[in-house]
């Protein structure tokens, strides 16, 4: 074999490798791109999860709130109701 293609092949396999190294440092970057975009969407979510969550929990305490009062507003009208009844014996 001549010393020029025996260069040759040296010179051929060392722009390979150095293919394959810009290559692989490409998808490296590429993949750590997508887990930061990834990462950035997930703390959207998660922050959106927590405006539900606290949402729902005023909401409950309203609903709480409302019931108690529907249930006071209940007791009222049937004290009234004993009372009229009490009030039409007595004529």
């Amino acid at each position: 074999m001549s010393i020029w293609l025996i260069a040759l092949i040296v010179v051929v396999a060392i722009a390979v490798l150095a293919l394959i190294a810009v290559s692989a440092q490409r998808a490296k970057k590429r993949r750590e791109l997508e887990r930061m975009r990834l990462s950035e969407r997930a703390g959207g979510h998660r922050q959106e999860a927590e405006v539900h969550a606290s949402k729902a929990e005023e909401q409950e305490q309203a609903a709480r709130e409302a019931a108690e009062k529907a249930e006071r507003e209940r007791e009222l009208a049937e004290h009234h109701g004993d009372k009229a009844e009490n009030l039409e014996r007595k004529l």
